[in-house]
């Protein structure tokens, strides 16, 4: 792949995607949508104006957009929800993160498990796993703009970005004790995977990023009531944070997508409400300079000859995971969320959107 040529065609789609922003929301066409059409358009398959490589560099360049992406669209998320949001709704949230994420994983690993039959149900829970995180690079397009604030409560579209935000992360150590079950993992047991990847890289990770999250939005306070901090370095500002909780606990060897949304969450709990009114801005630039590579790069590698040979069997676990993967978990939960008891269609809303996106590409590829 010439990167050089794929960073060309990304910034003019930018460029063009942009001038054309309001038009492009008012026929409901997101930007992702757009840049994995082009990608395809460009792609080997079609034109073929960017070749193809080995599979290994492919992954390569997919594993690094991934994780900048959903680096960035995690502190758009933290930045973007109300600070006070798992204070006041902590029942519903907790059991839609944790009871949710199960029944998913459960549901999207038996929808494998009926259609290929070949697959072990080991192979099924890992393929479950990777496809149970709610993606907050979808989910933003969804739960953001002029039409979303029109039709969708507000209580609604934080709740969703929320939740999109936390098991992007805690997706992790379910996808982990897929590959423990299956044996990637070489000789590690399950206590290897309790103190290693649930203790040690998931839940420690979580509480030492909230401190460098807390810690980095009460310097930017300080620095802002000192009259330090200029307005054109807020977005470096909340950029660089998320970097640095992406880098600094991938060094650790803990999990970095958990690191950034928990750290960014408390990030944003310490800014101040002149500050969150200028992070409207910013978060829109985050989440638009990381959503159109990944994607784009996504559609240039499509394995579509793989896809055809499956038949008809690939339509129809793309048909059952959209209609069982979370519908029913969001309804079996219903009882157990206060915030939504008896609200049938928020439900039903909050169930159907819970999209697939670059979240199950980077566990995909990690796996």
């Amino acid at each position: 792949m010439d990167l050089m040529l794929i960073i060309f065609f990304i910034c003019l789609l930018t460029i063009l995607s942009g001038a054309f922003y309001e038009k492009i929301q008012n026929i409901s066409v997101t930007e992702p949508l757009l840049a994995l059409l082009f990608g395809v358009l460009l792609g080997p398959d079609i034109l073929n104006i960017i070749k193809s490589t080995d599979s290994h560099s492919e992954f390569q360049v997919l594993e690094i957009a991934c994780q900048f992406t959903i680096a960035m669209a995690l502190m758009a998320t933290a930045l973007r929800i109300p600070t006070h949001i798992f204070r006041k709704n902590a029942t519903s949230l907790s059991n839609l993160v944790i009871f949710g994420m199960i029944f998913m994983w459960l549901l999207g690993s038996g929808v494998f498990y009926l259609l290929i039959p070949k697959f072990s149900i080991f192979e099924c829970l890992l393929l479950g796993a990777i496809v149970t995180p709610t993606d907050p690079v979808v989910a933003s397009t969804l739960v953001t703009g002029r039409k979303a604030e029109k039709y969708l409560p507000a209580k609604v579209r934080n709740t969703l970005s929320f939740e999109a935000g936390v098991n992007d992360g805690f997706a992790y150590p379910i996808v982990l004790l897929a590959l423990y079950l299956l044996g990637a993992e070489g000789d590690g047991d399950l206590s290897q995977w309790f103190t290693e990847v649930l203790l040690y890289e998931s839940i420690l990770c979580a509480i030492l990023a909230y401190a460098v999250g807390f810690s980095c939005g009460f310097l930017m306070k300080k620095g802002h009531k000192a009259g330090f901090l200029n307005t054109k370095t807020l977005l470096s500002f909340s950029i660089a944070v998320a970097l640095l909780l992406l880098g600094g606990f991938h060094l650790l060897k803990m999990n970095p997508i958990i690191a950034v949304f928990v750290g960014g969450f408390a990030f944003a709990k310490d800014i101040t409400a002149n500050e969150d009114l200028k992070e409207e801005r910013i978060q829109e630039t985050m989440e638009r300079l990381t959503t159109v590579p990944v994607f784009f790069i996504l559609g240039l590698i499509l394995p579509w000859q793989d896809w055809f040979s499956m038949g008809w069997t690939a339509v129809w676990i793309v048909v059952l995971i959209l209609l069982f993967r979370r519908l029913p978990a969001l309804l079996l939960l219903m009882p157990v969320m206060p915030q939504f008891r008896k609200k049938i269609y928020s439900v039903l809303i909050m169930g159907w959107f819970g999209p697939i996106g670059v979240a199950a590409l980077y566990y995909a590829v990690l796996a």
